[in-house]
């Protein structure tokens, strides 16, 4: 069998199959792009993790794991690793439920979530509440979508300034979220949105 003629709907099905190889090939297709999405915003070790934890948790729910068109493993995937860096400065490690991610990814819930405008109005004000240089920082990363050592050169200061900036917007945003009755889903939901746009 040629793995490398095949689609990604038939790798998947062939990895729901126990097939090693296949698996392979599908990790080696998407590794690169999802390590560069991931060093955008951490650096190089963390974001081989956090593939690494991706593409283990695939195997993982592999039989789960529901793919209309070939498309869709690829938004899987990167939906995946945003959720990962976010998680990565919104949650200690032990509080984040890896093993609930493509659960999440494929329920209609998600869907919805993404979809309502009363959220994304909510983080919008929430994040209007940040200190001012707070705010520019987050928007930046966000909005503009530059990396943690883009936003120090631009702003001189340093990286880990930038991260502690980024990690305390997070928390505050999840911190208001909540008191407004809102789980912690959501506040992942509405940050996917956001950074998704």
């Amino acid at each position: 069998m040629d793995y490398q003629q095949l689609s990604d709907a038939q790798l998947l099905e062939s990895i729901r199959g126990n097939d090693t190889t296949a698996f392979k090939v599908l990790y080696d297709k998407y590794w690169e792009e999802l390590y560069i999405k991931a060093c955008k915003r951490v650096d190089k070790d963390e974001a081989k993790d956090m593939v690494q934890e991706v593409m283990t948790t695939l195997w993982r729910r592999r039989n789960d794991v529901i793919v209309h068109d070939d498309g869709q493993i690829a938004r899987y995937l990167h939906t995946a690793i945003k959720y990962r860096v976010i998680s990565h400065y919104a949650y200690s490690a032990n509080e984040v439920p890896n093993s609930d991610l493509f659960d999440a990814l494929n329920s209609q819930e998600f869907a919805n979530a993404l979809e309502t405008k009363e959220l994304s109005e909510l983080l919008e004000q929430e994040i209007s509440r940040l200190p001012p240089r707070m705010q520019q920082i987050f928007r930046m990363s966000r909005e503009d979508d530059f990396s943690i050592t883009d936003i120090a050169r631009q702003l001189s200061l340093s990286e880990q300034t930038i991260k502690n900036q980024l990690t305390e917007a997070l928390k505050r945003i999840r911190e208001s979220i909540k008191q407004n009755d809102y789980g912690d889903w959501v506040f992942v939901f509405i940050l996917l949105h956001y950074a998704s746009h």
